[in-house]
């Protein structure tokens, strides 16, 4: 079967003046978040920079090791960013900006504008899932930082029966077909732009991700480790890219990596 993927020499040309200075992409790989994290193991914070791109991911994952599957009419797109030991502490935010920032492209194919479920979903307005994102975290040996690679996965034209019935297609927001080099370079350049403030700029970016979350303003149940259940009114998230949950008890912070699930929370 031929896998459609973007064209490198087009998306290289159009991503000049971004971060992005080193773009492959390959029809097939097991992971692209896998394979960049094997090259920070080899070249350090060099790796700052590159972007892989695979027009399909066989071992591909999600948070806590879940499956992360790629099917026909998406694209998995990993990124790496050099994180100094300042900014570790805003690692809970990669996520939420890459939200933004597939939110950003989808609006500028002319789409209508999708929300973001906190921490790493993508909705259509209907609330079908066009994106999931997945940022890792490699810490270098002797340095107080590290390499976060970004992975997120776009929903362009989903065939019937191809995804689960949860989610949606870009194509079908934007009204027609998506060129794969197009929605590539929107992405990214959206991501570098985003990129550029953070972490030192977070009141603007938490600005913008309240203005288009699902999640915030809404009732919610926290799944926490032990099967720990809270339910309460989601009110906002903190400089680290945290949520706080107004539960029975008074307010909870949790981050991604303490939170099993979120999901909207009944009456």
């Amino acid at each position: 079967m031929r896998i459609d993927v973007p064209d490198p020499d087009s998306l290289t040309a159009q991503l000049a003046g971004t971060r992005w200075t080193r773009i492959a992409v390959v029809a097939e790989t097991g992971s692209t978040n896998a394979d960049l994290i094997a090259r920070v193991d080899d070249a350090g914070a060099g790796v700052d920079g590159a972007v892989l791109i695979a027009g399909r991911q066989t071992s591909g994952r999600g948070r806590h090791a879940r499956v992360w599957e790629t099917p026909p009419g998406q694209l998995a797109i990993s990124a790496a960013v050099a994180v100094d030991g300042d900014a570790v502490r805003h690692l809970g935010w990669l996520s939420l900006l890459t939200g933004l920032a597939v939110h950003d492209a989808v609006t500028r194919l002319g789409g209508a504008a999708p929300t973001l479920k906190w921490p790493n979903d993508v909705l259509a307005p209907g609330g079908g899932k066009l994106s999931g994102i997945l940022s890792e975290f490699r810490l270098l040996s002797g340095s107080e930082g590290g390499v976060a690679i970004i992975g997120t996965g776009l929903n362009l034209d989903l065939p019937a029966g191809a995804a689960p019935d949860t989610a949606a297609s870009i194509s079908d927001l934007v009204g027609g077909p998506v060129d794969r080099t197009d929605l590539a370079a929107s992405y990214l350049r959206a991501l570098s732009e985003r990129l550029a403030g953070w972490p030192d700029d977070i009141a603007a970016l938490a600005q913008g991700y309240r203005r288009v979350s699902a999640t915030l303003g809404s009732r919610v149940r926290l799944i926490l480790p032990g099967e720990v259940e809270v339910i309460g009114e989601a009110v906002d998230i903190d400089d680290e890219g945290r949520i706080i949950v107004d539960g029975p008890d008074g307010p909870i912070t949790a981050s991604a990596g303490d939170v099993t699930h979120l999901r909207p929370a009944q009456g």
